[in-house]
């Protein structure tokens, strides 16, 4: 049987360490082609996800700069900007990681949902400046979005607030006539940052993101190395039905893309382990586990990158003092210094793995049955702007990329 032809996209996120600080842009990869499409976008800033509207014109490019940012992605060749919003206009917001991340399209490729401030809001991407207010979602900080084949109930991660740490996640539903108690708050062990939702059950997944800071500075964090858990979550009542959870040795980590196939497999991507975990929810009791980075060569070439995350990481902490993060961080790691995969998605026929690791700009293609390598790419450094700044003159001649978030869709 012929491979079905699919295109995959990731946010790109910049060269720094923790990918909350760095530029806006967005990569395109089409397979079986093996070609790959790269955009930057100027006056936006740390780009986190990319959402692709169903008709494949349009995506909304997530980030934490405070913006609605509607990208033209009809033409890999010429990715431009169609509409550009700022969120402040609608809220106020104090903490620059408070923003619209995340964002879920209605079929009709005109209509979308997103969370900004305290509330949930229905946007016209031909009126981004009068949305409609859905209601309040009680979190401190919403992240991830997800809802279910019926578009009724939205699962929402909670990134938390500046001062302290939060562990709750919130079920919304948009079916509920009384907008101030369409969300249901539920108390969980840890922070959820990342969700997904079973593609034709109203049944959800969330799992933990654990972080560690001194002072209430959830600002300058580590990851933290405990028990991870994730939760099956019984969306119409808004109960938690399963839980798996694994030692802290197990590699699931920093997790970022999160997705359930129509064959019950649960697919995370560990930006700690540098690895994608599979879990097939039919038991719940066990997984498989494919290492995404490059070869050692590979990554010798990457070096640049490390030093860059050495310093990024001794910015935030001094070394002196904070022996016990350093160590928690590598042992997560399982000792590299570079970040790991952020991008992890199944292919619209279910036959291939794709995987993107941030810290080694490397994607890579498996056979989802057997995962074995089909393809690798380690995409070149970034070279286009920045080239009078002193940064610049003084060695850095490349910047990663920085694979955040990605999706998926198939091409006719």
């Amino acid at each position: 049987m012929q491979d079905e032809r699919f295109s995959f996209y990731t946010a790109l996120d910049g060269v720094h360490i923790d990918g909350l600080i760095g530029s806006a842009g967005i990569l395109r990869f089409d397979f079986p082609e093996c070609k790959y499409y790269i955009k930057h976008f100027e006056g936006i800033s740390s780009a986190h996800n990319v959402s692709l509207a169903p008709n494949g014109k349009y995506a909304l490019l997530g980030n934490f700069s405070q913006q609605i940012v509607l990208v033209d992605v009809e033409d890999p060749n010429d990715m431009k900007i169609a509409a550009r919003q700022s969120t402040m206009y609608f809220e106020e917001c104090a903490y620059r990681l408070r923003s619209n991340t995340h964002h879920l399209w209605y079929s009709d490729s005109e209509r979308f949902i997103g969370a900004i401030g305290d509330y949930i809001y229905r946007f016209n991407i031909n009126d981004l400046k009068n949305p409609e207010n859905l209601g309040p979602h009680y979190l401190e900080n919403a992240h991830e979005l997800r809802w279910d084949s019926t578009n009724r109930y939205v699962l929402i991660g909670d990134l938390g607030p500046e001062k302290y740490d939060v562990r709750q996640i919130c079920v919304f539903d948009m079916d509920e006539p009384d907008v101030s108690k369409r969300a249901k708050i539920i108390k969980v062990q840890n922070n959820i940052w990342h969700n997904c939702v079973h593609p034709t059950k109203p049944v959800g997944y969330a799992l933990t993101y654990s972080i560690a800071s001194d002072y209430e500075n959830f600002i300058e964090w580590s990851p933290n190395y405990v028990r991870e858990y994730i939760y099956e979550i019984d969306l119409p009542t808004a109960k938690i039905t399963r839980i798996w959870s694994s030692g802290a040795e197990f590699p699931i980590h920093l997790n970022s893309d999160v997705e359930v196939t129509a064959d019950d497999n649960l697919y995370v991507a560990s930006g700690g382990g540098h690895c994608i975990v599979e879990i097939p929810l039919g038991t719940f009791d066990h997984s498989r586990i494919i290492g995404c980075y490059p070869n050692f060569w590979q990554r010798f070439l990457q070096t640049p990158k490390l030093f860059k995350n050495i310093i990024g990481g001794l910015s935030r902490r001094p070394a002196p003092t904070s022996t016990h993060y350093i160590l928690q961080t590598l042992q997560i790691t399982g000792g590299r210094i570079a970040d790991g995969v952020y991008a992890a998605r199944v292919s619209p026929d279910g036959k291939y793995l794709v995987g993107g690791n941030r810290g080694y700009n490397y994607l890579c293609v498996y056979d989802r049955k057997t995962f074995e390598k089909v393809h690798e790419t380690v995409f070149p450094f970034r070279r286009d702007v920045y080239r009078q700044s002193p940064h610049y003159r003084l060695g850095w001649r490349g910047h990663h990329l920085g694979i955040h978030h990605s999706e998926i869709v198939a091409r006719h």
